[in-house]
This record gives C-alpha cells, sequence and structure tokens, in this order.
C-alpha cells in the first residue's frame, strides 16, 4: 500500500518543524543515541577508569596461560577480551537492575553472554590442546621432533612412535623421516609392515 500525496506533503511540514533536541539534558540523551554495549565491537571497548583493572586481568592471565606462537597469542587475545567482556556484561546486568530498567533493555544482555562465553570456553580448549601438544612433542625422539609444528597433533605422533619403540624401530622411523626416504628406507619399511600383517 503506498503512501498517498497528503501523507507525503503532512511528513514532510513535520519535518520542517522537528529541530531535535533543545535543552542540555536533551541534546546529552541524543548524543548517546548510537552508542551501544560496545559488545560487538571490532576492538576491545576499555574505559579511562577501568585500564589498570584491566592490566591486572591481562597480566594474570598472562602469568596463567604463558602463550607460545602466533597461534597461541591469537587465541589468547580471544580469551582475554571474551573474559573481560563477561566483566563488562555482569556490571552492566548489576547496573540495569538497580535502576529497574524493562525487559526490553535486559533482552540482548544473555544472548550476549552466551555467546562470548562460548568465545572464550572454544578459546581456552583450543589453547590447552595446543600447550598439551607442544608438552607431548617435547618427549617425543629427537628424529621426530624436528619433523612436527605447533599445530601437528603430537598426541597421534606418540602413539605411531611408540609402535616403532615398542619394536626397537626408531632407526627406521628416522630413515622413513628422511626427506625424502631413501629407497632402501622404504624398501625396509614395506618389508616390516608385511611381517607385522
Amino acid at each position: 500500500m503506498s503512501t498517498s500525496a497528503a501523507q507525503l506533503a503532512a511528513n514532510s511540514a513535520n519535518a520542517q518543524r522537528a529541530t531535535g533536541p533543545r535543552t542540555p539534558d536533551g541534546k546529552a540523551r541524543s548524543a548517546r543515541n548510537a552508542r551501544t554495549h560496545g559488545l560487538t565491537a571490532r576492538d576491545l571497548v576499555i574505559a579511562p577508569g577501568e585500564r589498570e583493572e584491566f592490566e591486572e586481568l591481562l597480566a594474570g592471565y598472562q602469568a596463567d596461560v604463558q602463550p607460545r606462537g602466533a597461534i597461541q597469542q591469537t587465541l589468547f587475545n580471544e580469551l582475554v577480551a571474551a573474559a573481560w567482556n563477561l566483566r563488562r556484561i555482569q556490571r552492566m546486568e548489576t547496573d540495569l537492575y538497580a535502576r529497574a530498567a524493562t525487559l526490553q533493555e535486559l533482552d540482548h544482555l544473555p544472548r550476549h553472554k552466551s555467546r562470548i562465553e562460548r568465545t572464550f570456553h572454544r578459546s581456552l580448549r583450543e589453547l590447552r590442546a595446543l600447550q598439551t601438544s607442544a608438552l607431548i612433542a617435547a618427549t617425543l625422539p629427537g628424529c621426530v621432533q624436528c619433523h612436527t609444528t605447533a599445530v601437528t597433533s603430537a598426541i597421534e605422533i606418540a602413539k605411531r612412535t611408540q609402535f616403532f619403540e615398542r619394536r626397537d624401530d626408531l632407526p627406521l622411523l628416522q630413515l622413513c623421516l628422511q626427506d625424502p626416504p631413501t629407497p632402501s628406507a622404504t624398501a625396509e619399511l614395506l618389508e616390516t609392515v608385511a611381517a607385522t600383517a
């Protein structure tokens, strides 16, 4: 259904009379219209008075997690941002309840809280897996360690390495890891596999 010409003229006339807020209080409220909670902001929102608290949070997590490498640092940054935003949400909830906010004002916080909690736990889980793999990789034989990267599954490598260790075939494993494997190493590996089958 389209708008009539009379309605368009009335809307235009009303728009000409609207001058926006006139009082200082009205102007201040209007200036805050575009401001949101910052929970979906591209950068982490830290108020000037909260900088010291954020630095304490960051230092505590840094001491506990001790990220190493670019991948761990990226996950660590996500973890800290999520932890900080969860604190902010808690403050927002307290503030909204204290001033008896409407249900509509409270409605969006649980969704953001759930999303941020998932990010926090996912980052923590992935950091834990990377750091566990790094620790396991450090216990692998030297001939295997030099072929692992930060994202390799050290648990899987350890299982396969243990197979060679049980059979006293670490030299065979070392031959298999040569880049490229020599024909004699390939033949020896095929003989070993055929014998165990």
